[in-house]
C-alpha cells in the first residue's frame, strides 16, 4: 500500500532499505524533503477536484432518475470513499501517523477496498455494455439487467474486501525513529510482501484493464453500424485512460518485487525508485476524478443534463425557444410541401372528379 509510508525512507512497502540508511550507506535526504512538502499537496487538490466531481455526478445520478444507474452509482460512491482516506495521508506525509492504531488499520482497508473497487467497477461498466450489446437476455431470467447489475455490484465489493484482507492483516502503527508510523510489518515473511507486489498488479491494473481492452475491441465489432463510432469512442476513451493512468504505477510494482527478490539493490537504484513511487502513485490516484469526468464527457445522455444544469434560466429559456422555434420550422415546411402535393394532385383529378372529397395526404 503505497500511501503507506515511512517517516524514514518514504515507501516501506516497497523497499526494504532501513539497514541501509541506519549505517549511513544510502541516505535519501532529498526524497523526504520531497514528498513531505509535494504529496500534502498533491493529496489536498485531488481531494478537492474529486469531491466536485464526484458530488457533480452523484447530484446528477440523484436529479435526473433516467440516468441513475447501479454500476456507475457504486463507481462514484467507491471513489468518494477513497477521497475519504486522502486527508489522512496528507497529514501522514507531511509529519507522521497521529490518529492511533486503530484508525490507521479503518483508513487503510478503505483505501485498499476503495482503490479494487473502484478499478473493477470500471471495467464493469465497459462488461455490462458489452453484455447488454452482445447477448440476448430473456426479461424473466434471473440475470435480466437490473438483477445482473446489481450482482455485479455485489461481487466487486464482496471480491474487493477479501483482496484487501490480505493486506490488512499485516498492518499497523509503530514507532520509528522517534516517529509513528502507520506501515506494513511482514517481519521478514518476503513470501507474503512478493504476494501483496502481485495481488496490486494483477487485480488493481491487469484484470481490469484486459476486460477493457477486450470490451473496447468486441464492441466496436457487435454494435450496429450507425453506433460503431459513438461506442468505440466511449470504450476507446477508457480504456486508454486507464491504461495512462495505471500503466507507470503497475511497472513500478513490478520493480519492487524485483528488489525484494535482490535483483536491484544498488542505493541510487533504490532513491529513483523512490521517486518514481511518488510520481507514479499520484498519477494513480488521480483516476478519482479522471472517472468521473470521463463518465461525463463520454456519456452524451449525462454531458447534455449537466449542461443543461449549469445554465441560466434565461439561456435555458432561449434555447427551449429556439429549439421550438426549428421544429415550427420543419412542421411548416412538413405542410407546405403536403399542401402543394395536394394541389398537384387535385389539378390532375379536377377534370375527371369535380366534387370529389379531400384525398387522404400520406
Amino acid at each position: 500500500m503505497d500511501a503507506l509510508n515511512t517517516e524514514d525512507n518514504g515507501y516501506e512497502d516497497y523497499y526494504n532499505s532501513e539497514e541501509l540508511e541506519e549505517f549511513g550507506v544510502c541516505k535519501k535526504t532529498h526524497v523526504k524533503e520531497f514528498s513531505r512538502v509535494f504529496l500534502p499537496v498533491f493529496y489536498s487538490i485531488t481531494c478537492a477536484l474529486s469531491i466536485i466531481t464526484n458530488f457533480t455526478l452523484l447530484t446528477l445520478f440523484i436529479k435526473y432518475k433516467t440516468l441513475r444507474k447501479v454500476l456507475p452509482l457504486h463507481m462514484v460512491i467507491s471513489d468518494i470513499l477513497f477521497t475519504l482516506s486522502l486527508p489522512f495521508w496528507a497529514v501522514y506525509a507531511s509529519s507522521e501517523w497521529i490518529f492511533g492504531d486503530q484508525i490507521c488499520k479503518a483508513v487503510s482497508l478503505v483505501y485498499m477496498v476503495s482503490l479494487y473497487s473502484s478499478n473493477l467497477f470500471v471495467a464493469s461498466l465497459s462488461l455490462q455494455r458489452f453484455m447488454d450489446m452482445a447477448c440476448v437476455v430473456s426479461t424473466t431470467s434471473i440475470f435480466n439487467n437490473p438483477k445482473r447489475n446489481t450482482v455485479m455490484c455485489v461481487l466487486v465489493w464482496l471480491f474487493s474486501i477479501l483482496a484487501a484482507a490480505a493486506h490488512i492483516s499485516f498492518v499497523g502503527t509503530q514507532k520509528f525513529h522517534e516517529a509513528f508510523i502507520c506501515t506494513y510489518h511482514f517481519n521478514d515473511n518476503i513470501g507474503w510482501k512478493i504476494y501483496t507486489r502481485f495481488q496490486m498488479n494483477i487485480i488493481g491494473f491487469v484484470v481490469p484493464f484486459l476486460v477493457l481492452l477486450f470490451c473496447s475491441i468486441r464492441l466496436s465489432c457487435v454494435a450496429e453500424v450507425k453506433r460503431t463510432f459513438t461506442v468505440f469512442r466511449h470504450e476507446t476513451g477508457f480504456t486508454l485512460g486507464f491504461f495512462l493512468i495505471w500503466f507507470p504505477y503497475s511497472v513500478v510494482i513490478f520493480l519492487h518485487t524485483l528488489q525484494d527478490l535482490h535483483i536491484f539493490y544498488a542505493c541510487t537504484i533504490n532513491i529513483h525508485f523512490d521517486f518514481a513511487i511518488h510520481v507514479t502513485e499520484c498519477i494513480a490516484f488521480m483516476h478519482v476524478f479522471i472517472n468521473p469526468v470521463l463518465f461525463v464527457f463520454l456519456n452524451k445522455k449525462v454531458w447534455r443534463r449537466l449542461r443543461n444544469a449549469c445554465k441560466t434560466p434565461r439561456e435555458y429559456l432561449l434555447e427551449e425557444s429556439n429549439n421550438s422555434t426549428v421544429m415550427s420550422s420543419q412542421e411548416g415546411a412538413i405542410e407546405l410541401k403536403a399542401v402543394q402535393r395536394y394541389q398537384a394532385h387535385d389539378l390532375s383529378m379536377s377534370g375527371e372528379q369535380p366534387n370529389n372529397f379531400l384525398p387522404e395526404l400520406m
